[in-house]
């Protein structure tokens, strides 16, 4: 069953692909499960590299749990996506942002899960924590808190869980484009909230530039009001792992250091971002 539900998403998926130039254009959806959508966008141009189409999936957590796995906190095994999946009956996974070559345990910005700290260093210059897991009731259950405009203080006993990573969208819903002297083009996952508080996946195999995918995820019909980055290149990924689905898709690209659209499977990872049905 699983097997022909793919086939089917594969070819929802080609039907499904948009153009977000027409603003006005409303996004189609396929459903995985109640509060589980996903969509296939055409690129912000077509590239030489992949397939120029853009994933997005969307979360409403009023339905679901967000929970972060840290392989520092439980076997200290690097998994691929399938596997956390798998392993903690998972509906949905994605790479909790980046980690440290260094250290490779160790998330590359500040990383807390309740009573238990990967790292307690803030990395300048990230200036998005994604806070999740709320510590009590009445207040959005997922949030990116903007570092350079709000304080970690008033929120830290708000929520449980939290990962730091790169701004692409203010919390006022404003661009933060990097430097024009930045030439990165990768594979990259990114996630935002809507204007509905809805959570939003975005990945993409081809390699675009964060400036060309920021003004990409101001387009209209995705209303986002806030966003950051996650991760680029190989372990740049998603995996969906509903009753009778799985699907997923996996990054290779990344200019001057892994300039190649070679990789061809799951790269294992240490930390990830989990969804459960409540």
């Amino acid at each position: 069953m699983k097997l022909f539900k793919i086939f089917i998403v594969s070819a929802l998926c080609f039907l499904f692909t948009f153009n977000l130039s027409a603003q006005s254009v409303p996004l189609k959806w396929l459903k995985f499960d109640d509060g589980i959508y996903y969509s296939v966008i055409n690129g912000p141009r077509q590239s030489k590299i992949a397939d120029s189409k853009i994933s997005v999936i969307k979360i409403n957590p009023s339905l679901y749990n967000f929970d972060l796995i840290i392989a520092s906190q439980t076997d200290s095994m690097f998994k691929t996506l399938p596997e956390w999946c798998a392993e903690n009956n998972l509906l949905f996974a994605v790479n909790a942002g980046m980690y440290s070559l260094a250290n490779r345990f160790s998330a590359t910005g500040f990383m807390r899960n309740y009573s238990y700290t990967n790292n307690s260093v803030f990395k300048g210059g990230f200036n998005a924590l994604l806070a999740f897991n709320a510590a009590k009731a009445g207040i959005p259950s997922v949030r990116i808190i903007d570092l350079e405009n709000e304080k970690f203080e008033d929120f830290e006993n708000d929520y449980h869980s939290f990962i730091q990573s790169i701004r692409l969208i203010d919390n006022n819903g404003k661009a933060v484009h990097w430097s024009p002297k930045n030439k990165l083009k990768c594979s990259m996952t990114f996630l935002a909230i809507d204007k509905d508080n809805n959570v939003l996946v975005f990945f993409t195999r081809s390699p675009y530039s964060p400036n060309e995918m920021i003004d990409f995820m101001l387009h209209k019909p995705l209303q986002v009001k806030t966003a950051m980055y996650l991760e680029g290149g190989p372990e740049a990924s998603f995996y969906i792992n509903t009753q009778d689905t799985a699907f997923g898709k996996f990054g290779s690209y990344v200019s001057q250091t892994y300039p190649t659209d070679k990789n061809d499977k799951f790269k294992k990872m240490p930390n990830v971002i989990g969804v459960r049905k409540k």
